[in-house]
């Protein structure tokens, strides 16, 4: 089986990777999965509700058990949630895309609803702390590296298509 076919895009929060592999997914006839989908799904909770009455490490080892799920799927577009870089072996499950985006464009993207339900960002400076512990691991793990900023969704997917061949 070739699970070079399946993009798992990861990135920051904020940076759109539900939107872009949803839309590449279409645009590509691929499956759209989404991590954080698939743990709310599981437990019917929020994500910030699962971090409330389960913790972080509860969460985590969800999406460890999700990464051996996903090396075993086929022509899928994943969005991962921000912390899905801690995991290993992702690059069993395909081409890694990172998007990426400086820390304040995306901090200006997130609206006060969309930082409430993202149990990490409560706070500015531990969201810029933890932009940086990630950044380098982004870019180390990516197979592709995709820039945002100030470009459209259909700009983004054919620049995606352009490099996945």
């Amino acid at each position: 089986m070739n699970k070079k076919d399946n993009l798992l895009f990861v990135g920051f929060m904020g940076c759109g990777k539900t939107t872009i592999a949803r839309a590449y997914a279409k645009k590509n006839d691929k499956f759209f999965l989404d991590t954080d989908i698939l743990i709310k799904e599981k437990y019917n909770l929020k994500i910030s509700e699962i971090f409330k009455l389960y913790g972080e490490k509860v969460f985590r080892k969800e999406e460890k058990k999700l990464v051996s799920f996903l090396t075993n799927v086929q022509n899928c577009s994943i969005a991962s949630g921000g912390g899905f870089i801690e995991q290993k072996k992702l690059k069993d499950i395909g081409i890694i895309i990172y998007l990426r985006a400086n820390f304040d464009y995306l901090w200006q993207r997130l609206n006060s609803k969309e930082l409430s339900i993202r149990p990490l960002l409560t706070n500015i400076n531990n969201a810029k702390i933890l932009f940086e512990q990630r950044i380098q691991k982004y870019e180390k793990k990516a197979n592709i590296i995709i820039d945002i900023e100030n470009k459209s969704i259909q700009e983004i997917v054919k620049e995606i298509k352009k490099e996945v061949k």
